[in-house]
């Protein structure tokens, strides 16, 4: 066994995880930003983040410990990450790089897309660094959107983003 993280659809007892990380409402209008209720309910988080509906993958180790969390769907022609979240006592091992270029790979070949987006807000340093590492710019989002004064609309090519980059290849098992 070598731990090597890997893309999975998200499991149930995800779902618990991945709430439990969520601990306060910066951090919760910060991942899902202004239409994510804070405090929420098991109910009214499945509502807001669209869990189930959305195409999503579940960064998990060899255990099945989730190690991070993200969504995509297409958006201006784009395949558009979201909702991205590493679990907080594993940040900063590049698990964030890892769950980035899995979820384009995967969703760049579902939605037949050249290019990924994504927004970030502008105060969060260590993901707008992690997105210029791989290849994102900030561009102009083209029409009126909540929050986009406090946001980066940020767009890669897709064989940026998705270069080879040693590691494991998504697994959808």
């Amino acid at each position: 066994m070598d731990n090597t993280p890997r893309l999975i659809e998200p499991a149930p007892q995800h779902l618990g995880t991945l709430m439990s990380w969520i601990t306060d409402r910066q951090q919760c209008q910060q991942w899902g930003g202004p239409v994510l209720r804070y405090p929420f309910s098991e109910e009214s988080f499945r509502e807001d983040c669209r869990w189930g509906e959305l195409a999503a993958g579940s960064l998990i180790d060899d255990n099945g410990e989730l190690l991070a969390f993200g969504q995509y769907y297409r958006r201006r022609e784009r395949c558009h990450l979201g909702r991205l979240i590493v679990a907080p006592a594993r940040r900063g091992e590049g698990l964030g790089e890892i769950l980035v270029r899995e979820l384009a790979r995967r969703g760049c070949a579902e939605l037949s897309a050249s290019e990924c987006s994504l927004f970030v807000l502008k105060d969060n340093a260590a993901a707008v660094a992690l997105y210029r590492r791989l290849g994102f710019t900030v561009a102009e989002y083209p029409e009126p959107f909540d929050w986009i004064d406090q946001c980066h609309y940020m767009i890669a090519p897709a064989s940026t983003v998705c270069a080879p980059d040693g590691l494991a290849a998504s697994n959808h098992s």
